[in-house]
C-alpha cells in the first residue's frame, strides 16, 4: 500500500462517540422526571446507578456535577430554587425545556452507548495482545 493511500475512513471519532456531558445530563434529567432534588440525592443516585453489577462504586466529580447542573439551568433545562438560609441546600426540577433536551437524548444516546461499548470491547482485545510485555 503506498505511504499515503488510506483505504479507511473514520465515521465517527473516539471524542464523539458519547460525550460524558451527555450522559450526565442524561441521568440528572431522569432522575428529575418526578420530583425535584437535591445536588447530593442526584449524586447518591448516579453512583447507585452506575455501581450496579459493578465491583467498584462509580460517580460523578462534584465539581463536574456542579458544573452540570449550573450550564442546564443557564440553558433552561432545569430551574433551581434555595430552601432556607443555606447557600448549599439547593434543589433541582425539570423544566418544560428539559422534558424536550430529555427527549432528545433518549433518541441519541442508545446508540451512541452501544457504539462505545463495541469501540471498547475491541480496544480490550487490541490490549490482550500486548498483555505478554512486561511494563517494568
Amino acid at each position: 500500500m503506498a505511504r499515503n493511500e488510506y483505504p479507511l475512513s473514520k465515521q465517527v471519532t473516539l471524542h464523539n462517540i458519547v460525550r460524558v456531558q451527555q450522559v450526565i445530563d442524561f441521568f440528572v434529567l431522569s432522575e428529575l422526571q418526578n420530583s425535584r432534588l437535591y445536588n447530593n440525592e442526584l449524586e447518591q443516585r448516579i453512583i447507585m446507578h452506575l455501581g450496579k453489577q459493578s465491583p467498584v462504586n462509580v460517580g460523578v466529580n462534584n465539581g463536574y456535577l456542579s458544573t452540570r447542573l449550573k450550564k442546564l439551568t443557564e440553558e433552561g433545562h432545569v430551574s433551581r430554587a434555595w430552601e432556607g438560609d443555606n447557600r448549599y441546600n439547593r434543589y433541582y426540577q425539570i423544566t418544560d425545556r428539559g422534558n424536550v433536551y430529555f427527549k432528545e437524548l433518549l433518541k441519541e444516546l442508545p446508540d451512541q452507548v452501544d457504539l462505545a461499548i463495541n469501540t471498547y470491547t475491541n480496544f480490550k482485545q487490541y490490549m490482550s495482545k500486548f498483555g505478554h510485555i512486561p511494563l517494568n
